[in-house]
């Protein structure tokens, strides 16, 4: 079975590699089945997490055979916007390899610390080529797939939930039990590797479902029906137990209009309106699927009915909310001072703060407090790091607001993708900052990546979309003339 499964993602790999524009697809393909396929090998081995990343790896060097550019200094305006702060971005990643190496000894440690922190980049870069030479519908058509295959491994949740016994369900290792609501509650994942992992695409199927729905053509009944569907993957993503997939999916929507309301409409008080509307609507959905909307009880002492399973699950992600203030102190701002005390001001490395990284002295440093974020931040680059990277992170926002002043004065549909990529991966980032485990996944780096490309790359998309259709009206109007034109003159040189 092992020997199977290589082969088949060697061939993705060269497919990839002799096409690399079929890479950013079959990456996805890869992503989404490796976490059923390793359940399948005897001893789970962990090495199946790199399969997309080989896939994609394979779909970058024959991008970069094929002459395409591949540095980000490539993409218009990355100079302007990035060139200095992420130059000393890599710099400081380069030297804190040397600093994990030099501390700990472990290659697969300063490994997999390297691959964390630089692989977006790589997928930043070749999304972008990939956007400005396939425009708008080709986006599209990767975001169906996505959501396709995304939806198809989600579905694992329910079966697992009803019950079903299959080997290909399952988180791999013991699984996580939830101890809440006055219950226990089992944390499903389906088909992916873990709920933490499950939870993650749910809210990003939800959110690129969203920008198939209205990126086109924004009226008020296809509002609803994609309203309806990321309801129902809702509801869905509530049985893996991770309730920050509620607050991201709040987080898009609101950041979503309040984007278009401020760069569409032009309409500044309406676009702060929405985000307090986004907050208020978020305290309505706490009271509807709460027991008791009136007075909220408890969870502690909240006991179960019989036959009211799915209750608990719902219950308890009305709490998030409630619970995110604390939660951001306790995951993203408290474990700074513990991890300076511990590891002094300039971190322990990259790759320190990997959960799946065996080291005794790394475990000392108790890896817990890198749970969030900033944490992780300051744990693997120091407090040099967590400055630089807040000053990278401006500058990128600086960046892509540029970005979007553009393309919304030349093609609205393509604004509206940009502003949907930019309210996820915003949403994406909220959710970082109190829980990083998932964001040492290869697969979801680089999907962070593709979108991040994506959008830098949409006033190229945008102005290329213009002039193309530009041209075609100005031959329709050059044929129109042709025709209207008497005989004699329509065929110039071309006598008997």
């Amino acid at each position: 079975m092992t020997e199977i499964l290589l082969m088949l993602v060697a061939f993705a790999a060269l497919l990839a590699f002799t096409n690399w524009r079929w890479g950013l697809s079959l990456f996805l393909v890869a992503g989404l089945l490796q976490d059923p396929a390793r359940k399948l090998v005897p001893g789970q081995p962990v090495y199946f997490v790199l399969l997309a990343g080989a896939v994609f790896g394979a779909a970058w060097l024959g991008a970069g055979l094929s002459r395409v550019r591949l540095g980000p200094s490539a993409m218009e305006g990355w100079r302007r916007y990035m060139g200095t702060p992420f130059a000393l971005f890599v710099a400081l990643v380069l030297l804190q390899a040397f600093h994990s190496y030099a501390r700990f000894g472990s290659v697969q440690m300063t490994g997999i610390g390297l691959m964390v922190w630089l692989a977006p980049v790589f997928a930043v870069v070749l999304a972008y080529q990939f956007a400005v030479r396939r425009g708008l519908p080709a986006l599209r058509r990767w975001m169906k797939l996505y959501v396709v295959l995304a939806l198809l491994a989600l579905s694992g949740v329910y079966l697992q939930y009803e019950g079903v016994e299959w080997p290909v369900l399952g988180e791999v290792g013991k699984g996580l039990t939830i101890y809440d609501v006055g219950t226990v509650l089992k944390a499903y994942s389906g088909f992916f590797r873990s709920s933490e992992i499950a939870a993650w695409h749910t809210a990003t199927a939800a959110a690129l479902l969203f920008i198939l729905f209205t990126g086109r053509r924004l009226n008020f009944l296809r509002l609803l029906a994609a309203l309806a569907l990321i309801g129902v993957l809702v509801a869905l993503g509530i049985l893996t137990g991770r309730r920050k997939m509620l607050v991201e999916v709040v987080i898009f929507l609101s950041l979503y209009f309040f984007l278009v309301a401020w760069f569409q409409r032009g309409a500044h008080r309406l676009a702060v309106g929405l985000a307090v509307v986004g907050l208020a609507g978020w305290f309505a959905v706490v009271g509807f699927v709460d027991p008791d909307p009136g007075e909220r009880p408890d969870t502690a002492n909240y006991q179960l009915a019989p036959g009211e399973r799915y209750k608990g699950y719902a219950v308890r992600g009305s709490t998030v909310f409630q619970d995110a203030p604390e939660r951001f102190s306790q995951l993203g701002v408290r474990p700074i001072a513990f991890i300076v005390e511990r590891a002094g001001w300039m971190g322990a490395g990259v790759g320190s703060a990997s959960q799946g990284v065996a080291s005794d002295e790394a475990a000392a440093l108790n890896r817990g407090a890198a749970e969030g974020g900033l944490g992780k931040i300051t744990l693997e680059l120091g407090v040099p790091g967590l400055l630089l990277v807040l000053w990278l992170f401006w500058s990128l926002a600086r960046y892509v607001r540029a970005a979007l002043a553009v393309t919304v004065q030349l093609s609205r549909p393509h604004a509206r993708v940009a502003f949907a990529l930019v309210a996820l991966l915003a949403a994406k980032v909220a959710s970082f900052s109190v829980a990083a485990q998932a964001y040492s996944d290869i697969f979801i780096l680089l999907l962070l990546g593709s979108f991040t490309g994506f959008v830098l790359a949409m006033p190229v998309m945008a102005r290329k979309a213009l002039a193309a259709r530009e041209a075609a009206q100005a031959e329709r109007a050059a044929l129109l003339a042709r025709q209207a034109a008497p005989a004699g003159l329509r065929l110039p040189g071309r006598m008997a």
